[in-house]
C-alpha cells in the first residue's frame, strides 16, 4: 500500500486518531489534517496544520498533497464538532461554529479531493456523519441539523461521482468513547464502557476501502452490540 495515499481530518485524537494509526498499520501513506500536531514516529506519516472550516487552509492542504503526492486515494472527513444544549439555549457563534466545521469542512474538502479523484478516474471519500444524522437526539438540535446535511452531501455525491469509479459511504456510528462526552450536557459521561471505540469506527472506514472495486458502499450504521442506553 506505499503508494496509497490517505487525508484524515481530525486524525490528533478520537477516531481520526484510530484511522491515522489503522491506515498507516496497514501500509498507506498518511496526511493528518488537524489543528493540533500529536507526532507519529512513522515516515508514512505527514501532519499538516488545517482549519478546515477555511477555504484559504483546504487549498494549502490540497496543494501540499498535490505537490508531494500528486493523488489522492482516500479522503476520511472526520473532523467535527459539537456543543450540548437546548435549542432555546443555545448559541449563535455555536452554531455558527459547527456548521463551519461540521457541514463546510466536509464540502471543502471533498470538493479539493475530486479535483484529484476525477481525472485518476478512481478514490475513495469517506464521511465521518454519526447517528445524529438519522435521528433526534434531545439538546443536540444544531449537531443533529449538521450531521442530516452530511448524509444528504453523502448520498447526493456518490450518484453525482460513481460513474467516476469514485466511491462515497458515510459512516454513522452511535456513541463513541471520544471526548464528544467530556462537557456539560453530555448524556452518556457514565455510560462508556458500553459503547463504541474509536478503533470501532476505523475498521469501519478499513472495510469501505478494501471492498472490491466494483462495490460501494454507501453507509454504514454502526451501534454497539449492548449499550446502556443508546
Amino acid at each position: 500500500m506505499q503508494d496509497k495515499i490517505v487525508l484524515i481530518t481530525g486524525g490528533s485524537k478520537g477516531i481520526g486518531r484510530a484511522c491515522v494509526m489503522e491506515f498507516l498499520n496497514e501500509g498507506y501513506t498518511v496526511v493528518d489534517a488537524s489543528r493540533t500536531n500529536v507526532p507519529v514516529n512513522n515516515p508514512s506519516y505527514h501532519y499538516r496544520e488545517t482549519d478546515v472550516s477555511s477555504e484559504e487552509s483546504i487549498k494549502r492542504l490540497f496543494d501540499f498533497v498535490i505537490e508531494k503526492f500528486g493523488r489522492l486515494d482516500v479522503l476520511i472527513n472526520n473532523a467535527g464538532i459539537s456543543k450540548f444544549a437546548n435549542l432555546s439555549d443555545s448559541l449563535t457563534e455555536d452554531f455558527d461554529a459547527m456548521f463551519a466545521v461540521n457541514v463546510r469542512g466536509v464540502y471543502l474538502c471533498a470538493r479539493y479531493a475530486l479535483k484529484l479523484m476525477i481525472p485518476q478516474n478512481s478514490g475513495d471519500i469517506i464521511n465521518i456523519a454519526s447517528i445524529a444524522g438519522k435521528t433526534a437526539i434531545q439538546t443536540a438540535s444544531i449537531y443533529c441539523a449538521t450531521k442530516h446535511a452530511v448524509m444528504a452531501i453523502s448520498k447526493t455525491l456518490m450518484l453525482e461521482v460513481r460513474k467516476h469509479n469514485i466511491r462515497v459511504a458515510a459512516i454513522c456510528p452511535g456513541s463513541v468513547d471520544t471526548d464528544f462526552f467530556n462537557q456539560p450536557g453530555s448524556i452518556l459521561n457514565s455510560e462508556r464502557s458500553s459503547i463504541l471505540s474509536p478503533a470501532d469506527v476505523s475498521a469501519a472506514c478499513m472495510l469501505i476501502v478494501k471492498s472490491p472495486v466494483r462495490a460501494l458502499i454507501n453507509e454504514i450504521e454502526l451501534r454497539p452490540t449492548n449499550p446502556k442506553k443508546i
